[in-house]
């Protein structure tokens, strides 16, 4: 897990692995059963709910601040990069994959997607959790990858096939 702690500003946006950019529309204080708590309210960019969560918690779920452009160039340039794969329970991989997620790592969902990409080319077969999870965390990649990259979700979605190598990418297309 990431050790850094970060404080957010109101109208700041933010990444949250399963739930993608939340805009940060307030900071509160509160107390409750006698302990005064932070607590910061997150609206997903899709949908009009409000997520209550504790300062506490924000690293231990991954929220972090949006990735920079360079730093998500890197990621996508490293995204398709051959995993190495465990031999693990369904159980296993779902624990591992939330972890790596939670953890705040910039390539996180990257990397789990990567992986997810690699195990259905080798022709395992995959719970049904485990393609929910590849669903919501491929959604909210792609989100952040439209958000930091100011670009459309259409062409987003271009980036990421190209960066876990479902697509030829830029450089093979001008040879």
């Amino acid at each position: 897990m990431v050790s850094e702690s970060y404080h957010f500003e109101s109208g700041a946006v933010v990444y949250e692995p399963f739930l993608g950019c939340c805009k940060v529309v307030a900071s509160t204080q509160e107390t409750i059963l006698g302990v005064e708590q932070w607590f910061y309210q997150l609206q997903p960019s899709q949908g009009s709910a409000v997520v209550k969560v504790s300062a506490r918690q924000m690293a231990a779920r991954g929220i972090r601040p949006l990735m920079t452009t360079d730093q998500m160039e890197l990621a996508l340039q490293g995204a398709n990069q051959a995993p190495a794969l465990a031999q693990e329970t369904y159980a296993q991989r779902l624990r591992r994959w939330t972890e790596q997620l939670r953890s705040g790592e910039h390539h996180g969902a990257l990397g789990m997607l990567r992986e997810f990409n690699t195990l259905l080319s080798d022709g395992a077969r995959l719970s049904p959790k485990e393609n929910e999870m590849h669903e919501t965390v491929q959604r909210t990649t792609l989100q952040e990858i439209a958000a930091v990259m100011q670009i459309s979700p259409g062409k987003a979605s271009v980036r990421l096939s190209e960066a876990l190598g479902l697509v030829k990418g830029r450089q093979e297309k001008k040879k």
